[in-house]
């Protein structure tokens, strides 16, 4: 399966589940700013993710997942951060 870049960001009223919504998140990404990740995941991560997220967060709290295709991946700029957006799926794996 081929994993698309997603950047997720969020807004959490409350300290406590603003440290849990980070914590969940460095598992499947990398932070780049205070509350915004990104995350190279295939469908089903990308499903589980939100599963756990959607277990932490209140109502009043806030969550956009927005995916980015190749191309628009390959356009990101960024100063500051060293990652590239640009990494190429691996085609062998090595045992």
């Amino acid at each position: 399966m081929t994993k698309t870049w997603y950047l997720v960001t969020y807004d959490v009223r409350e300290p406590k589940r603003l440290r849990r919504v980070a914590k969940a998140l460095e598992g499947y990404g990398t932070r780049i700013q205070y509350s915004v990740f990104r995350c190279r995941l295939q469908p089903r991560q990308l499903e589980r993710m939100q599963w756990e997220l959607t277990r932490i967060l209140d109502p009043t709290d806030e969550l956009l997942i927005v995916g980015l295709c190749e191309g628009c991946a390959g356009r990101i700029r960024t100063k500051g951060h060293k990652d590239s957006w640009n990494e190429k799926e691996l085609t062998f794996q090595i045992i």
